[in-house]
């Protein structure tokens, strides 16, 4: 476990009722809540110093979603958790330039919005969606609000994302969330080192090493399982453009909050990471990345 407070760049809560997520009907472990509260129990003795929140795929429709009330939402979950220093939220970038209102609104209203997640995984035709010339836009314009974007998609999308990167401003920082999910069950270790390869040639994108365990086997998933996938990752970005997440609670399908850190832990010390290394990769980067002022 780190000897120094980290940072956790990736937490959902959610409240059903105050919002609507159809996503989440019939799965017994999301078909309850989520507040800051459950968070902070099942952190068992990691030191977390700040977390960002990212957006839960609340319902969202032609021409309108719930964007603003889920900031609403996590800004009072704050109140009680003052850690909880920065928020992604969704908006619906596909509209090109007519996002720019609602991007305006959440600026000047909700300062601790630091970027943009619109997850592309689960769209009907993500290829359709990624590389449609007002999507491309609605993400360029990202940089107009010194925000970042997050990349949410699996493994078998990942040719998506590599044609979509180089259609980005390099003035727009990019994350790729969960290592683009990649298929450590599928045994897909080959496609995961050429993908990564491809993208780390564009500075303005870094990689967020979290959910590993959730993409392996579930029930079964073992640290021989997911050290290659690490060990990639770092050979690629390396300690300065690698930032942890915990993604709670959906880690919980595999694996525990410090149960992962220490996954994490051990593969560091086997690389020879330095502690600046890996105060970099547990804090540091993530302060700058989502500009924290810590």
């Amino acid at each position: 476990m780190p000897t120094f407070p980290i940072i956790d760049t990736h937490l959902h809560v959610f409240e059903h009722g105050r919002l609507q997520y159809t996503g989440f009907e019939g799965n017994p472990l999301f078909a309850r809540d989520y507040h800051v509260e459950d968070y902070q129990r099942d952190c068992g003795a990691l030191d977390i110093e700040a977390m960002v929140f990212l957006e839960c795929y609340a319902d969202f429709w032609e021409g309108g979603g719930q964007y603003i009330k889920e900031i609403e939402f996590v800004e009072d979950e704050a109140k009680r958790d003052p850690r909880l220093k920065a928020i992604v939220p969704m908006a619906p970038l596909e509209w090109g330039s007519r996002v720019e209102p609602m991007l305006t609104e959440m600026r000047d209203k909700h300062p601790t919005v630091k970027g943009i997640r619109r997850i592309v995984e689960f769209d009907e035709d993500p290829r359709r969606l990624t590389l449609s010339d007002s999507f491309v836009a609605g993400v360029n314009l990202l940089e107009k609000f010194g925000w970042h974007f997050e990349i949410n998609v699996n493994h078998t999308q990942m040719d998506i994302v590599r044609e979509f990167v180089p259609r980005i401003h390099s003035g727009v920082p990019l994350i790729l969330d969960h290592c683009g999910k990649p298929g450590i069950k599928e045994g897909a270790l080959d496609q995961y080192r050429a993908d990564i390869k491809d993208l780390a040639r564009h500075k303005n994108l870094v990689i967020k090493l979290s959910d590993l365990p959730v993409e392996a086997d579930l029930e079964n998933w073992t640290e021989a399982d997911l050290r290659p996938y690490i060990e990639a990752t770092l050979e690629t970005f390396g300690p300065d453009r690698t930032i942890y997440g915990g993604d709670y609670p959906v880690c919980l399908l595999a694996t525990t909050m410090t149960q992962w850190v220490d996954v994490l832990d051990r593969a560091f010390a086997d690389l020879g990471l330095s502690e600046t290394e890996t105060r970099k990769i547990y804090r540091d980067n993530a302060n700058a990345f989502y500009r924290l002022g810590l």
